[in-house]
């Protein structure tokens, strides 16, 4: 039992048959229920919550004020154990109606395939050659399957390649020869990083051509999900069993902590609000340890200790908030900055 201040506590993760079909959308296997600490009994069905927030978001707190006006569960429990009368049902919930379950979407094989060359006009795939060697980015490249996109010259294609071998997304980045991401400044003074999704750059190439858009990407453009998993996942396929999984934020910090870091697994968020328990399903075997960005080291404790709760083995690096100074924490500096930061320069014996 997860020690907790709290009489009513989502039900600690003890495998798949603890997590039960959802009252709201009715999806098998997502909904854990509240139980109560002192009997160690389920509270009623209602009480729990469905893990996929993005399409379902249910959850009934039992601490919670209905809706309707009343007491919460919790204070109704109390009331009548001062009363010592038998605790009453709760009040008969009106359920929204399910959302229809989107199609899971993924983008032709061929349409990567075209882009998995170029490496010369790849900002990125450069700063890998002259930073590692050939020998080392083209390793890396293939590795993490790096695409090139003609959307902003120089720019890379990150694609999202989900457990299946599903090519779920790709997220387009311009950057400069240090390895950042290239931002402007707007007319009304704003800033612009240059980030996109592969999607919206093939939309607008077709629209320049004055060519009609291709069935598929017309329904992934309805249905698609811009980042529905985790980047680098096609690495546990060959992966030991027990090697550790490491996690940062942005793809091109895993790809540049792989270099240095190659015990472990590392794969990238994409952003810290998808650091959910819906996309870290597929690694819920093996060990995680996320290595925030500087700054952010407390968000991320957070979201371990929930994570935790749900029976995931997680802890958080403290490295990086060890070694920044303040102005690059402001900055939030993560490892690849640092590390890219510290390279010696081109070693002569890659000439020999």
């Amino acid at each position: 039992m997860v020690l907790s201040s709290y009489r009513y506590t989502l039900q600690p993760y003890a495998g798949f048959k603890s997590h039960v079909s959802c009252p709201s959308c009715g999806k098998a296997g997502c909904f854990t229920r509240y139980v109560d600490t002192e009997t160690n009994e389920l509270l009623p069905y209602a009480y729990g919550r469905c893990e996929r927030i993005a399409n379902c978001g249910y959850h009934l707190n039992p601490y919670t004020r209905p809706a309707s006006g009343g007491l919460s569960y919790a204070k109704q429990v109390r009331r009548e154990a001062k009363q010592s009368q038998p605790i009453a049902s709760p009040p008969p919930l009106r359920l929204p109606k399910p959302p229809a379950p989107k199609p899971v979407l993924s983008i032709p094989l061929e349409v990567v395939t075209a882009t998995l060359r170029r490496y010369e006009d790849n900002n990125l795939g450069q700063l890998l050659r002259e930073r590692f060697g050939v020998g080392t980015a083209n390793a890396l490249v293939d590795r993490f399957c790096l695409g090139t996109c003609a959307y902003w010259p120089g720019a890379t294609v990150f694609w999202l390649i989900d457990e299946q071998g599903r090519v779920r997304g790709g997220q387009v980045v311009q950057f400069d020869e240090t390895g950042h991401t290239l931002k402007h400044q707007r007319p009304d003074g704003s800033i612009c990083r240059h980030t996109g999704w592969v999607h919206t750059a093939l939309s607008q190439a077709y629209q320049r051509r004055g060519e009609p858009l291709p069935s598929w990407l017309i329904e992934y453009k309805e249905y698609g999900e811009k980042s529905p998993c985790l980047f680098g996942l096609p690495q546990l396929t060959n992966a030991p069993a027990g090697q550790p999984v490491a996690l940062v934020e942005s793809a091109k910090t895993a790809i540049v902590t792989t270099v240095y870091m190659p015990e472990f697994i590392w794969l990238a968020t994409m952003g810290i609000s998808y650091l959910t328990p819906s996309r870290l399903e597929p690694l819920r075997k093996r060990r995680i340890v996320l290595y925030p960005d500087a700054g952010a080291y407390e968000r991320w404790q957070t979201k371990a200790l929930e994570l935790r709760g749900l029976g995931f083995n997680v802890d958080v690096s403290d490295e990086l908030e060890k070694i920044v100074t303040e102005d690059e924490r402001q900055a939030g500096y993560d490892a690849a900055d640092v590390l890219l930061g510290e390279w010696p320069g081109y070693p002569p014996d890659w000439d020999e």
